[in-house]
């Protein structure tokens, strides 16, 4: 009896091992295209206001002052595909509704992953119906968010970002006086 119980056991330990223990990657189908990759980690991106005078059905978001000087970069590798966020001097109060709460919730970074169909990407941990649509416009990012849940009335949210060019801010020379 302990033979089979002991054998039970390291059968259970083998498997929970082996399932949790592998590398997770990323389907093929759920990365992003060459093309966007590029325009994403081409700049980095702070949160700014709409350009746009639309009224429609979305709510624009308004970022607060303490975000402004927000970065958010993406990074993409063979396995993984990551939002980064660079803080900046001013903190926002937990008692704030910001893009960082709203999708780092206290992180520095968070995993995605991209929808070629929707072109949306899908943050790590968020429910199966969230999502958020993208688009880029040379230096112009907007990040929707969509909840398509049947039972839950949610207004699309649009969050707007304007790019700083990555190779500008590296290629400036350092000069000593």
């Amino acid at each position: 009896m302990d033979k089979l119980f002991n054998g039970i056991l390291v059968l259970i330990l083998f498997c929970s091992c082996s399932c949790s223990c592998s590398k997770e990657t990323i389907s093929p189908e759920k990365i992003a295209p060459e093309d966007v990759k590029k325009q994403l980690e081409a700049y980095d991106w702070n949160p700014t206001f709409s350009t746009s005078d639309t009224k429609d059905e979305q709510y624009h978001y308004k970022p607060e002052d303490c975000e402004k000087d927000n970065k958010y970069s993406f990074s993409f590798g063979s396995d993984f595909q990551k939002l980064k966020l660079q803080p900046g001097k001013e903190l926002c109060g937990s008692n704030k509704e910001t893009f960082e709460q709203f999708i780092l919730d206290g992180q520095s970074e968070w995993s995605f992953t991209y929808d070629k169909e929707k072109k949306s990407i899908k943050f790590a941990d968020s429910d199966q119906y969230e999502s958020y649509g993208v688009l880029v416009d040379g230096d112009y990012l907007v990040l929707t968010y969509r909840n398509n849940n049947p039972l839950a009335f949610v207004i699309p949210r649009a969050y707007y970002f304007k790019g700083k060019s990555r190779e500008k801010i590296s290629s400036i020379p350092i000069t000593h006086e």
